[in-house]
C-alpha cells in the first residue's frame, strides 16, 4: 500500500521552543538499499540457526542465544521509490529472530535498537509491538550510536550470548574507539562502509568540516585520501578492522553494492573471528545477488569467450573483479593448482573458506561443474587432477 503520502516528520524545538528542522520518520530506500535489507535478513536468520544448534566446543558450553544490535535502526519503515511501505533492517530481524526463537523455547534473543532520531525510534517501538512478538526481547534507545555502543553493557553476557552488531552509518564514518571491543567479543560485526560518500567529499572535505570524520574512518591523513579509488578505501578499512582485530586469525569479506547505472556506493564488511561466520556470509551473499558477487550490470560480458593462449589453450571468459561469477571461481582454483598436476580437494575448500569474496559452501557442485566443463579436469573424491601441459 502506498505510504508516500503519509510520511510522518517532528518538529524539533530550539531552547526558546522554536521550531527548528523537520526530521523525517520514513524515509525512501533505493533498491540497492532494499536489497542489503534482504541480505541482512537472510544472513541473521542463518547466523542464528548457526549458534542455536552449535553445541560447544569442549569445556565450552553452548550458546544461552543471541543479541542483534542496530546502532542506527532508522523508524523500521521506508517507502520505495513507487512510494509502497518497505520494511527495513529492525522490523525484518525482529520477525525474523521470533520465528527462529519459537523453536528454541530454552533460549533467549535480545534485539537492541538505537537512533539519534527520537521519533524514529517511538515509530519502530510502534511497529514492533503491533507485532506482538513472544519470542524476542526488545530494547530501545535514542542516542548518538557511537556513544550508545560506548555505554552499552553487555558483560553481564560474555562467553554465554553471541553477539552480532550492524554499524551501518549514513555516509563514510567509523569510530574505532567505539567498535573495536565488538570486533573482540564473542561474536561478529557488519559495517557498512560508504565510499562513494568519501569519494564525492574527500576534495572539500577541509572546507567542509569533514575532515576529522575521514581522517578517524581511514586512519590516516585527508592529503593521501585524495587520489584514492573506492576500491582502495575499502582495503584501508579492511586493514583497520585487522589491526584493531585481537585475534591472530581474522576474517573480513566485504560485497559491494551499486546504484542501477553502475556507480559503486557502498560496501557491507563482514567481520568474524570465525572461519564459520564467513563460510555463512558468502554464501548467503552470493545466494542474495543471485549467483554472483554483486548485482553489477557486466552487460553479458562474463560469457564472452577468449583462447587462454598462456595455459593450454581453453576457452576462458573475461574476470570482472567488481562482480564474480562461479566461473572466476573455477578460474582461481585452476590458476592457483594446475601446475601441481593434482591438489586435494580439502586444500581448495579450506583456501575458499578463508577467501574474502568466494564461497566454498554452497557452491561445490557448481564449482566442480565449471571446473570439469571449462579446464577438462578429472574431480576423484579426495583430489582434482589437471591435464598434464
Amino acid at each position: 500500500m502506498p505510504i508516500i503520502n503519509s510520511i510522518k516528520a517532528l518538529q524539533v524545538l530550539d531552547s526558546r521552543g522554536n521550531p527548528t528542522i523537520k526530521v523525517e520518520v520514513i524515509t525512501e530506500a533505493k533498491p540497492h538499499t532494499i536489497k542489503k535489507f534482504e541480505l541482512i535478513e537472510k544472513y541473521v536468520e542463518a547466523w542464528a540457526y548457526k549458534i542455536l544448534n552449535y553445541h560447544g566446543n569442549p569445556g565450552y558450553a553452548p550458546a544461552s542465544g543471541v543479541i542483534f544490535i542496530d546502532c542506527m535502526s532508522n523508524s523500521g519503515v521506508y517507502k520505495d521509490i513507487n512510494g509502497n511501505r518497505v520494511e527495513g533492517t529492525a522490523l525484518r530481524v525482529a520477525q525474523c529472530l521470533n520465528n527462529v526463537f519459537a523453536n528454541y523455547p530454552d533460549k533467549k534473543a535480545i534485539l537492541i535498537f538505537n537512533d539519534l532520531e527520537s521519533a524514529r525510534v517511538e515509530h519502530l517501538k510502534s511497529e514492533i509491538e503491533n507485532l506482538q512478538l513472544d519470542h524476542v526481547e526488545v530494547y530501545y534507545q535514542n542516542q548518538d550510536c557511537n556513544a550508545f555502543l560506548r555505554e552499552l553493557d553487555l558483560n553481564s553476557y560474555q562467553n554465554s550470548y553471541h553477539t552480532l552488531l550492524l554499524y551501518d552509518p549514513y555516509n563514510a564514518s567509523i569510530d574505532w574507539d567505539a567498535i573495536t571491543p565488538y570486533l573482540n567479543r564473542w561474536g561478529e560485526v557488519i559495517i557498512n562502509h560508504m565510499s562513494s560518500d568519501t569519494v564525492r567529499g574527500i576534495s572539500q572535505a577541509k572546507k567542509s568540516g569533514a575532515a576529522d570524520r575521514y581522517e578517524e574512518t581511514y586512519q590516516t591523513s585527508v592529503e593521501s585520501l585524495i587520489n584514492a579509488s573506492k576500491e582502495d578505501l575499502d582495503k584501508i578499512v579492511v586493514s583497520n578492522i585487522q589491526s584493531n582485530a585481537h585475534k591472530s586469525s581474522y576474517h573480513v569479506s566485504h560485497f559491494a553494492f551499486y546504484s542501477r547505472t553502475n556507480g559503486k556506493l557502498y560496501s557491507l564488511i563482514h567481520c568474524s573471528a570465525s572461519v564459520e561466520g564467513i563460510k555463512l556470509y558468502k554464501k548467503v551473499a552470493w545466494q542474495t545477488f543471485g549467483g554472483k558477487s554483486s548485482l553489477k550490470d557486466t552487460h553479458g560480458a562474463q560469457n564472452q569467450l577468449r583462447l587462454d593462449f598462456d595455459g593450454l589453450g581453453n576457452l576462458d571468459t573475461e574476470t570482472d573483479d567488481q562482480c564474480y561469477y562461479v566461473q572466476d571461481i573455477a578460474k582461481y582454483i585452476y590458476e592457483k593448482y594446475s601446475a601441481l598436476g593434482r591438489v586435494n580437494l580439502d586444500v581448495v575448500y579450506q583456501d575458499l573458506d578463508v577467501h574474502p569474496i568466494f564461497p566454498s559452501d554452497g557452491y561445490k557442485k557448481e564449482i566442480k561443474a565449471e571446473l570439469k566443463d571449462r579446464y577438462h579436469v578429472t574431480i576423484t573424491r579426495q583430489e582434482i587432477i589437471f591435464p598434464q601441459r
